[in-house]
């Protein structure tokens, strides 16, 4: 089985070269070795890079601002519609918030954002570097609701900042992507949610490091509509040029440095790219190949959880802040990019009941949160429902999450919350507490927006999906 990104491996490989060569082994077998190695975890070191290009080009392929959020560099973008059933476009969408996008190219000044004052409502701004990494919120939680100015400076920027700027937050990276999310009651609230949205305001102020536009630095051409297929297309050369070239614009964080220096042996650095030209025909053969079983990796780690259970609900306390766990990131970055970091936001996902049982509309369920274990979050919950292709479920009461903002939600005597979990209809004084299921499979995924610190220590646990009695 194919495991990388040990560092120990990397050491065998450079302590033996010479020996093998002494010894009368072929040293082209040791220069292929040790560019297979090297070319595997400088694929998947680079894979959340490569992604989050491809979804920038993506995304900013448009003159102005479209209503699925795509819009220019340096703008942001909104989605303001509630998402139903009938949207294929979309997986695991929710109906808690709307989004907002803006991909901000730092090379071109300093993003002067600025927000508008949004009472009791909650919302937040991920900013989230060029791999993946989320380096800071302005929002209810981290900059409080009041109308502000925000100053988003790339590492090398020189600047005058502005005096009515609250904060001052450095990026890791020259490519920020930040990702805004908006409370919305319903669809009557939308109209309100709308106003706020256009009061989220990007400038670019200041001097510019470099003036070439972003995609002419490191474009590849027509971006297509899908990020990892556009990754996956590539040639193996074009893959490690690609990732050369986004790392001279991002320089990978020092901590990485243990690793990514190392990828100099390849011809792979931050300074100039990736320059194949004085490899020898080894070095090129083992890191085709390091190419392709990058790929096997990224692809195998993607369909592990990665994550911690409880009760059968599935979270994971690493999402947004990866530190050196390179497999995960990719595996991540494969599956989706946009991972709150838990204390903003900490999703749990089940398919199966407590005793691992397969969620199916065939049987009727129930969730119930006794008195002192209901979800503790300082914004909000909800528990929403997806078929077995990730999609919203068409029901007759239009109700496809249900949480402590569901009106009409019955709490009973005991204060405990009950909620009721089936296809057909339960009786009716269970109807404000039920959440319609599909005939077939389902999942379903607990949010919890801004949780307590009994979530993120692990004293709370959510309540186990049973089986009707």
């Amino acid at each position: 089985m194919e495991k990388f990104l040990i560092y120990p491996l990397l050491g065998i490989l450079l302590i033996f070269m010479p020996i093998r060569a002494t010894c009368g082994v072929d040293i082209d077998h040791a220069e292929e070795d040790l560019a297979f190695a090297l070319g595997t975890q400088a694929y998947i070191f680079g894979y959340p890079l490569a992604i989050t290009a491809a979804t920038t080009l993506i995304a900013t392929n448009t003159d102005s601002p479209l209503p699925n959020a795509y819009a220019p560099f340096n703008q942001f973008g909104h989605v303001a519609k509630l998402f139903t059933a009938e949207d294929k476009d979309v997986v695991s969408s929710n109906v808690d918030t709307v989004y907002s996008s803006a991909f901000i190219d730092l090379k071109q000044g300093a993003a002067l954002i600025s927000v508008p004052g949004t009472g009791d409502r909650y919302y937040s701004m991920m900013l989230e570097d060029a791999y993946t990494n989320v380096f800071g919120y302005i929002g209810s939680r981290a900059t409080g609701n009041e109308p502000g100015k925000y100053l988003i400076k790339g590492p090398n920027w020189e600047g005058r900042v502005p005096v009515d700027v609250n904060k001052v937050i450095t990026a890791p990276t020259a490519l920020v992507w930040v990702i805004g999310r908006t409370l919305v009651e319903d669809e009557a609230d939308l109209v309100n949610v709308k106003k706020i949205q256009a009061g989220y305001q990007l400038e670019m102020i200041g001097p510019a490091v470099d003036k070439t536009p972003a995609k002419k630095r490191w474009s590849l051409g027509d971006p297509g509509k899908i990020p990892v297929k556009m990754v996956e297309q590539l040639t193996w050369q074009d893959y490690y040029y690609w990732i050369g070239q986004l790392m001279k614009d991002n320089p990978p964080p020092t901590a990485d440095s243990g690793l990514y220096v190392q990828f100099k042996s390849i011809g792979l650095t931050a300074e100039t790219g990736f320059n194949p030209e004085s490899l020898s025909d080894a070095a090129r053969k083992g890191l085709e190949r390091g190419y392709h079983a990058g790929k096997r990796v990224v692809k195998r780690e993607a369909l592990k959880t990665g994550a911690t259970e409880v009760n059968a609900w599935a979270y994971n306390m690493s999402q947004g802040k990866w530190e050196q766990d390179f497999n995960l990131r990719a595996a991540i970055a494969f599956r989706s990019l946009g991972q709150n970091t838990p204390e903003e936001a900490l999703y749990f996902n089940t398919r199966t009941t407590g005793k691992k049982e397969q969620l199916n509309g065939a049987n009727r369920y129930t969730i119930t949160f006794k008195k002192d274990e209901l979800p503790p979050v300082d914004a909000f919950w909800s528990i929403t429902m997806y078929n077995a292709e990730n999609f919203f479920v068409d029901n007759p009461i239009n109700r496809y999450a249900i949480g402590d903002r569901t009106k009409g939600l019955k709490i009973a005597g005991d204060g405990s919350l009950t909620i009721y979990i089936q296809n057909p209809a339960p009786e009716e004084a269970q109807n404000s507490n039920w959440l319609p299921a599909p005939t077939g499979d389902f999942r379903l995924s607990l949010r919890l927006y801004n949780p307590k610190q009994s979530v993120l220590n692990g004293d709370w646990k959510p309540a186990p999906v049973k089986i009707k009695e």
